[in-house]
């Protein structure tokens, strides 16, 4: 039994994440910045803590509820930086009243594949990014990332760190595929002849369903400590599959019904810019170092209907 903190427990992987670590009868705490927010996690057995990413309630919990483990899944951006900073003196604080060689706080940070940028070259999660010697510089979302994961790495004397990169995210909501699903339900909508969407449609995803994601994290949190103090470099990509980003968005708009022609432009926003990384990467890392192994049967192609349908629900006015 682990005792675990989640920032952003209410979140696309946050919930699903705290739920697949009761499973594991950790106990789980989440932050919660309003009452519903609380009663939610509550329900589903995970304990709230009231408050938000700007109070210090998440880390006064920390201490008072003897935390092992705390999870950044609260997708920040830059706030990130002010995360870790407050954790690590949380854990700097810890060490000193316990002296040395006592247990360090773990810190989990949920990073992303798109730190690797667009290439063909096959990558696994050892390979440098936003260096001179990495394949291709990270899209300018994310290009903050690689800085943050660094500062992460060197805090390990004082904290048992693990960095998750999720490949690109669907499943549940997909919420993420929202600006393009959108556009693609409009024209349905508007019974539209083409739609255009901002897409490399030559674009080769590295994929990952969020269930997976959550049972990433769990084993990271399970095994932070481990890891501490080892040679191992603690950061680790995770997908399960590689799929066509033009037959995803062809599927999803024969899955919603649209019969008109689906036309693909050069990204120019950032978020499509992000969503059309190309990369080659695997899982085999995780796999072999923290026992992780994607469960899917089939990749987000294979249950397109599915995955569509679901996008719906979530996102049904009703």
């Amino acid at each position: 039994m682990v005792r675990i903190l989640i920032l952003g427990a209410t979140g696309y992987i946050g919930l699903t994440t705290a739920l697949a670590l009761r499973r594991h009868s950790h106990i789980v705490y989440g932050l919660a910045r309003t009452p519903s927010k609380a009663a939610l996690l509550a329900s589903n057995e995970i304990l709230p803590i009231l408050g938000t990413l700007d109070d210090s309630a998440y880390l006064l919990a920390i201490s008072t509820h003897n935390i092992d483990v705390v999870i950044d899944a609260a997708g920040a951006n830059n706030g990130s930086f002010k995360i870790f900073e407050d954790v690590k003196r949380v854990g700097q604080e810890r060490l000193a009243k316990r002296g040395k060689g006592s247990p360090k706080l773990g810190f989990v940070y949920t990073s992303g594949t798109w730190v690797h940028g667009s290439s063909d070259a096959r990558m696994n999660d050892l390979d440098p990014v936003d260096r001179e010697d990495a394949a291709a510089p990270p899209p300018g979302l994310v290009s903050w990332r690689p800085k943050l994961e660094k500062a992460i790495l060197e805090a390990r004397d004082v904290l048992d760190v693990v960095v998750i990169r999720p490949g690109c995210l669907y499943g549940r909501g997909s919420f993420i595929w929202g600006g393009w699903f959108g556009l693609l339900q409009g024209a349905v909508e508007g019974r539209r002849e083409s739609v255009e969407v901002e897409c490399d449609a030559d674009a080769t995803l590295s994929l990952v369903h969020v269930d997976e994601v959550a049972g990433a994290l769990t084993v990271a949190a399970e095994k932070v400590s481990a890891l501490g103090g080892t040679s191992v470099y603690p950061v680790f990509d995770v997908v399960s599959s590689r799929e066509s980003a033009r037959l995803i968005l062809e599927g999803v708009a024969r899955a919603m019904g649209f019969e008109g022609v689906v036309k693909f432009a050069k990204p120019k926003d950032p978020f499509a810019v992000a969503m059309s990384t190309n990369a080659r990467l695997d899982s085999t890392r995780i796999r072999d170092l923290l026992g992780w192994e994607s469960k899917r049967v089939f990749g987000m192609l294979d249950e397109i209907e599915l995955v569509t349908a679901a996008w719906k629900a979530s996102n049904s006015k009703a």
